[in-house]
This record gives C-alpha cells, structure tokens and sequence, in this order.
C-alpha cells in the first residue's frame, strides 16, 4: 500500500492509498476549494467506486503504470508486383513473422493483394484484401494455443516525389479489419469490426548506381503510425509505430533482396500495456512485365 496526493481536473485536491494489486484507491477524500467561502469542501467516495476506476486504468497516472514487454522477432517476406499495363497493376504479399526465441509464429498473412492504379504526377490509389492469422497467446514462451483468423480489406493513396536523388513517398491507408471472435483457449462464433488508419512517410536515397538494376545499392528509411478507428475502442487509439532502416540491393531488373531493422512500438486494447519489438526484416522483391 502507498499513500498519495494529486491535482484534480477542476483544480481541487485529492488523496487516496494505493492498492499495489490493482493501482486502484481503496479509500480517498477529495477537497474542493469553492470561491463562495473561501473554504476547502470535502467529498469521501466509496472505495469501491474508487478501485473499479484502478482495474479499469481510468483517472490520474497515479492510478496505473506502463508495463513494457520487450521481444525480438524475424519477418521473411515476399512482395510481388504485376504489372498489367502501363497503369494498371497487381500486387501480392506473403509474409512470416517468427519470434527468434523457440521460433515460435506470431503471425502470417496469406496473402495480401492488391490492385493498383497510377493516377498521375506521382499518385498512385490501391484497393486490396488480406487473410491475416494471429497466435496467441503473444509469448514465445509458450506454445500456440490459438489462432485467429482476420480478413482485411484496405484502401491507399500514395504519393511520391523525387528531389534530385531522394525519393519521398507519402501513403495514406484505411483498413477494414474483420477479427474472428476468441478467448485466451479457443475461437468462438463470429467476428467483429475495428477499423484502422495508418500514415507511412518513407525515403529512398541510392548509394550504388549502375546501368543496369543488378548491382545497385539503396538505403530505404520509414515511419508509419497507426491508429485504432470504431466504436469498440476505448483505451488505445493510438495503435503502433514503426520506424525502419534498411538497405535494398538489386539482385537483376526483376529480383531486389531487402535487409533492415524494424523498430515496433504498440499499445495494448488496456492502454496501460505496450510491445515493444525489435525486428529483422528480409523481402524478396519481385517486379514482372505481364503485357
């Protein structure tokens, strides 16, 4: 138990003590300064009042703490891109994401594709579905007890731009994400909805030019953040982060191979819990001429 005082939103002052169980007040008074009188007034609630707002995490920072799980993962992936015509394409994206301890899955998609449209002056628009699968429990500890379906279907705008060698993309997403229903042992009937934002700003600078696609050298850099959107969400709007580095090194005009460092920052549905994940990333870019 600890004992604490804090500032309340309309300029009062509050005590309570601390359950360390539930960092909810198991007793508080709360004083309230009134103009009229010049006088301090005093308000006593019910301690239980006051610990269902600690298990819920809501009222002063007092009440909760951030708790951070560290975790390291490797991503493989395949990022195909068909080109129909001189505007039109088809994109294709199979993924593995695997922690490095016991190998254990985190998560795959199979797959994500994508139909994509340039629009002029460096705009492109995309419309797309994913079939996304998620272990749980998110310990790679311990074993895979069950597996979540979500399907996916998203929507982006890029824009891209060059000043002399850098490459500047923008990319706008929305996404529609359909999770099966479960609890921590099995899944259940149904799915439900929760919607998705998400804004990538992205950098392109060439170290090694050749004539050619084979042999050339470029340094890719990102961040994307992500935002929680629908009626279900409570606690995290915000969603994650990501920040990456990387390097692409072309392998010939239709073969590039991608190395880099995924930095991964997410909050929980609690809003007191977060991941935070370091992550090695390899992509095998496909480019083919279908017409």
């Amino acid at each position: 138990m600890q004992y604490t005082l804090y500032n309340t939103p309309r300029g009062g002052l509050a005590s309570c003590i601390i359950d360390n169980g539930t960092n909810g007040c198991i007793g508080s008074n709360f004083y309230q300064y009134t103009l009229s009188n010049n006088n301090m007034k005093r308000y006593t609630y019910k301690p239980l009042v006051w610990l269902a707002f600690g298990v819920a995490g809501i009222g002063s920072p007092a009440f909760g703490q951030k708790q951070v799980t560290h975790q390291s993962q490797y991503w493989v992936r395949y990022f195909g891109k068909y080109k129909l015509s001189d505007d039109w394409s088809l994109n294709l994206e199979i993924e593995d994401r695997r922690f490095f301890k016991n190998n254990r899955q985190s998560n795959w998609f199979l797959p994500r594709v994508a139909v994509e449209r340039k629009l002029g002056k460096g705009w492109a628009a995309g419309a797309g579905f994913s079939y996304y699968l998620a272990s749980s429990p998110a310990d790679p500890d311990q074993e895979t007890v069950v597996t979540a379906p979500e399907l996916r279907p998203h929507q982006y705008l890029t824009s891209s731009q060059n000043l002399g060698d850098l490459g500047i993309q923008h990319r706008f997403q929305f996404e529609e994400r359909w999770i099966h229903n479960s609890t921590s042992t099995e899944l259940t009937d149904g799915y439900h909805y929760q919607g998705r934002a998400r804004y990538r700003f992205q950098l392109k600078y060439p170290l090694i030019k050749q004539k050619s696609a084979a042999g050339t050298l470029t340094a890719v850099a990102f961040d994307e953040i992500l935002l929680n959107v629908g009626h279900s969400i409570v606690a995290n709007t915000f969603d994650q982060n990501r920040i990456y580095a990387g390097l692409n090194y072309g392998l010939s005009k239709s073969f590039q191979v991608e190395l880099g460092y995924l930095n991964w920052f997410q909050e929980r549905s609690s809003g007191q819990q977060y991941y935070h994940r370091d992550i090695a990333r390899l992509t095998i870019y496909h480019n083919l001429k279908l017409y």
